[in-house]
């Protein structure tokens, strides 16, 4: 559990924190008195200046104190010491703060000058009383609300939240109720959000951020760091909540201001890095939390302020993060100095500590010592229970670890019913789709898995599911490719869960399996959903200049990022790497602006059933839904020694029936046996090769032909390295290859069947477009060259059969063949590219030469076109990267055809399919892509493509012509060998083409 950092708009000025003058001392202090004017230069950090000011009882006064170079806060106190008011409204080095004040009684009070919060350094103030009058109610007011917002201070800090929030709401009407008073209702409301946040009422902390806000803006600015400070905060909010993407907005848009307002060093922009930190928790970028928390770290101890709640939360948070990375001693030993810290400066029973507590808990159930456990448990929860009550969800968080220690202890009676008391917290607290919720239902089910109570396991784990499904909805609605890759992989280990109970647990179970199925069917490719809906949505719909604009600023983005690419170094490596980051940065932002903005787009999205699905699987077709998942023991005591090796599942889903679901094996074994068959496949002189492909057959095919049954098609959605496989080369039993018993088309997810529908009127598009035999050029010199292009005369005559085919498509040849012609393409029915396709394994001498390129797999990957062998900025002008390719505009284009090397290979990313040019044409629009998984002559690509072409402007479907032209070539005699006809596949729609004019 995290500590993230929260902030009120008047802070406890840290002097007065550290060190409060008691009443009795106080007394004894002399006070300078206060009658017009008082200048105090050098004034520094750790200094208290007090005045007296002498009032008459029911007397009215202004005190202004002008700050120059350094922030002050001021205390008002009563006569007897205690006090009664706290002011820093204007936060920063310079402004002024204006503080109201009336008499009750005749006599000195006193005013106490400090260094506010984040203070570095020295600066003087001056400070002038004014205005003496006789109160009205409209001065009272105003300070009654003060003294409130105070006393709320108190009771928050206390843990006594119910008084804190009646103080507040007493505190609110007041202000509201005075004309000019909308800057103090509006920090009221802010801090009036933050106490709802911790009693866990949601909805109007929440709705108390935004109308908060909404002040602060209209009477501040968007410049204003109380304003930003305000964003934050409700970050926080929907960093609770598992909305991480409005999260991860709210800090972009808040931590500039605060920094550039206040300085890196302040303890606002620190709160911020805090729960930035935390968000890349949940997004498991470990390494890039531990270099936020360090950051944050760093810049405590430069000022000298690691005597702090705020270094003690930080102390916390590393020390989870060592846990999760299993360093159990470096862990333990910073969760000690955080509880240390904390119980120096807050008290044995202070709120804070229990953050600490809990993690040394979970730290000692990792080690197998439930007794202390347990005692770090009890303990928290006393704490907890105590100030916030018995039904408050930080209390369920304490509850839902003691479940897990009975589970462990083997005490599953006490275990549910700890659980299912969390569970009820959760709900009635945090609502159904909560993080809570989700990880309180799926331990449920866990019990009752271990229990053997198949029923109420199988209930909460579609109970978990769902939640998750929700959680994904929200979050993936928006944001970058990285974001959204990140927050995927957060989640796989559910979805390994899923599987695992109905292949280990559940096998006969048709609920079962139909949970496993409907999981695969809504996960895989979910990345690559979101950002074709994203960016093909405004492509398609939006008029607005400004999103057009930042489609454009886009496709430069890349663009440069590219040119950087490819292009022979010139500067130091270290400069050109930091250019790629910035770029790689933009982008992501103005994915993430674009991804706000197709918020609207997603909403008219069908939601995806088994029963959505299976409809729209033809009744002759069979659609089979690889997996590499990892299997998963609910009885294991850690998460972490739960899951085993990776390993392959099919699911065989038919338009009606139960979905059949197959644990294939060990993947280790199944991925030695691709690369041993893609080594026959690549070699027309191998062999064997029909034994290795048998071999293949025997793992991932052959135990599903039962469930297959009388389908006529395979429709195949691939995952790990299956991806790389041309399942019409395998062999079965028969000794037939698989192309000669069905047809075979490909699928990122049984989900795209939800798109494609052949009766839905085709969207518009442009004639056909073919590419062939571009002028590749000549370098000056080919030494130390990452890749070069030879000529390709043959495809010119492929291109040239293909328009005569169809008179009326576009053909480009020779220098007329160039990356600029296919970016201003819009949407060609037919895209026909016949030329060089490459992709760079990461880790080979070229990709270490892209220099910063080589971590990103769509810029390791592309298409060679006019100029590309030519050097400096022109050769990156002839070469389209898979990056580029995304960003073409092909939503209307009915077929791509790349009639090139390798371009449907890639990097692998288990659930979202391969990172490489396939992938750029899906995003980019195309309804079908024809790709090679390995390099072919020109002149069996060019006959394959001929035949395929007749065959599509006979009317045969995109699917169908190309197996027609597969098994024409496999007739021949010469040609029987795989490596001549499979390396073509067909992924997407494949059904016919349509009218091409």
């Amino acid at each position: 559990m995290f500590v993230v950092c929260v902030t009120n708009l008047v802070t406890q000025p840290a002097a007065m924190a550290a060190s409060p003058t008691p009443p009795a001392a106080f007394q004894q202090t002399e006070l300078v008195p206060l009658t017009s004017v008082a200048v105090r230069s050098d004034f520094r950090r750790a200094a208290e200046h007090f005045y007296g000011v002498a009032l008459a009882a029911g007397e009215a006064v202004r005190i202004t104190i002008e700050q120059h170079g350094i922030d002050v806060a001021a205390q008002m106190r009563g006569l007897d010491g205690r006090v009664t008011m706290e002011f820093q409204e204007a936060v920063g080095v310079d402004g002024q703060e204006a503080i109201d004040v009336v008499a009750s009684t005749t006599g000195s009070y006193a005013l106490v000058i400090t260094a506010g919060a984040g203070a570095r350094g020295a600066g003087s103030y001056s400070i002038r009383i004014s205005n003496r009058r006789p109160a009205t109610d409209a001065d009272r007011l105003p300070q009654q609300c003060r003294m409130l917002r105070f006393s709320a201070v108190g009771a928050e800090k206390a843990g006594r939240f119910d008084e804190s929030r009646a103080f507040l709401e007493q505190a609110l009407s007041l202000a509201q109720s005075v004309a000019g008073s909308d800057l103090q209702a509006g920090a009221v409301l802010y801090q009036l959000a933050g106490v709802y946040r911790k009693l866990a009422d949601t909805a109007r902390a929440e709705a108390a951020y935004e109308q908060a806000i909404v002040i602060r803006e209209r009477l501040l600015g968007d410049n204003d760091p109380a304003t930003a400070l305000a964003w934050s905060q409700l970050a926080v909010l929907y960093q609770h909540t598992g909305e991480r993407r409005k999260a991860d907005a709210l800090l972009a848009r808040a931590m500039p201001v605060i920094e550039a307002a206040l300085g890196e060093e302040h303890p606002w922009f620190v709160s911020c890095l805090v729960t930035l930190a935390t968000l890349r928790n949940d997004a498991r970028e470990l390494i890039e939390e531990e270099h936020i928390i360090r950051r944050a770290m760093a810049i405590i101890e430069k000022v000298h302020d690691s005597d702090t709640v705020q270094y003690g939360a930080l102390l916390n948070n590393l020390g989870e993060l060592y846990r999760q990375k299993k360093d159990y001693a470096g862990a333990e030993q910073l969760l000690l100095q955080s509880l240390a810290l904390q119980e120096r400066l807050l008290g044995p029973d202070h709120y804070s500590l229990t953050t600490a507590l809990q993690n040394l808990g979970v730290l000692a159930r990792e080690r197998g010592d439930h007794p202390a456990a347990v005692a770090y448990y009890t303990r928290a929860l006393a704490i907890r229970e105590r100030l916030v009550g018995a039904d408050h969800p930080d209390v369920a968080q304490v509850l839902g670890n003691l479940a897990n220690i009975y589970r462990a202890s083997g005490d599953y009676t006490r275990s549910l019913e700890t659980s299912f008391r969390a569970l009820r917290i959760w709900e009635h607290s945090a609502g159904p789709y909560q993080q809570g919720t989700l990880v309180t239902a799926g331990n449920i089910a866990k019990t009752y898995a271990v229990l053997g109570d198949l029923p109420q396991a199988l209930a909460f784990q579609r109970r978990s599911e769902a939640i998750l499904e929700t959680q994904l909805g929200l979050n993936l609605v928006a944001g970058s490719e990285r974001q959204k890759l990140s927050l995927v992989a957060a989640v796989a280990e559910r979805t390994d869960r899923t599987l695992s109970f109905h292949l280990d647990r559940a096998s006969g179970n048709p609920a079962a399996a139909s949970l496993a199925a409907l999981v695969l069917l809504q996960r895989k490719g979910r990345v690559l959903d979101a950002m074709i809906d994203t960016i093909a949505g405004l492509r398609r719909w939006t008029e607005d200049a400004h999103d057009r604009d930042r489609l454009d600023d886009l496709k430069v983005t890349i663009s440069e990022l590219a040119r950087l690419s490819l292009t022979t170094p010139e500067d130091p490596s270290a400069r050109r790497r930091q250019a790629i980051a910035a770029l790689e940065s933009r982008r992501d932002r103005i994915e993430e602006e674009l991804s706000d903005r197709s918020a609207d787009f997603k909403a008219a999205l069908r939601p995806v059933t088994l029963q959505a699905v299976q409809s729209a699987i033809p009744r002759d077709a069979a659609l089979i839904e690889y997996a590499v998942y990892r299997p998963f023991d609910p009885g294991a005591e850690r998460n972490a020694d739960a899951y085993s090796a990776p390993r392959y599942a099919a699911y065989v889903i038919r338009h009606t029936g139960t979905p059949q679901g197959f644990d294939l094996g060990r993947a280790t074994e199944i991925d030695r046996s691709i690369a041993v068959l893609r080594e026959g496949l690549r070699d027309r002189d191998c062999d064997d090769l029909r034994a290795r492909a048998g071999a293949l057959e025997l793992r991932v095919l052959d135990p599903l032909r039962a469930s297959i049954g009388d389908a006529a098609r395979l429709l195949v959605s691939p995952d790990g390295d299956l991806n790389l496989v041309p399942f019409e080369a395998l062999v079965g039993r028969s000794g037939q290859f698989v192309i000669e018993q069905y047809p075979v088309s490909y699928l990122t997810s049984g989900r795209d069947l939800l798109r494609i529908d052949p009766k839905k009127p085709a969207l518009q598009a442009g004639s056909p477009l073919v590419i062939a035999d571009p002028l590749f050029g000549e370098p000056a010199r080919t030494t130390g060259r990452v890749i070069y292009f030879p000529p390709l005369g043959v495809t010119g005559a492929e291109g040239n059969a293909i328009k005569d085919l169809f008179p009326e498509a576009t053909l480009l040849t020779g220098a007329r063949a160039t990356k600029r012609a296919l970016q201003e393409a819009n949407a060609p029915v037919i895209l026909h590219i016949a030329s060089h396709g490459f992709f760079v394994g990461f880790g080979t001498h070229a990709a270490e030469s892209m220099a910063g390129a080589a971590q990103n797999p769509l810029l390791r990957a592309g298409l060679a076109l006019a100029g590309a062998n030519l050097s400096s900025t022109a050769r990156a002008d002839g070469i389209l990267t898979a990056m580029e390719a995304a960003t073409l505009n092909l939503h209307g284009t009915r077929l791509v055809t790349l009639s090139a090397c390798d371009t449907g290979i890639g990097e692998v990313r288990n659930g979202e399919g391969v990172y490489g040019l396939r992938r750029a044409f899906v995003l980019a629009g195309a309804e079908s892509v024809v790709m090679s998984l390995w390099s072919v002559g020109d002149a069996v690509a060019r006959e394959t493509m001929v035949t395929y072409y007749s065959g599509l402007r006979a009317g045969l479907g995109r699917g169908d012509a190309l197996r027609r032209a597969k098994l024409a070539m496999l007739r021949r005699k010469g040609r029987e060998h795989p490596y001549y006809w499979a390396s073509f596949i067909q992924s997407g729609d494949w059904h016919g083409i349509g009218p091409t004019h």
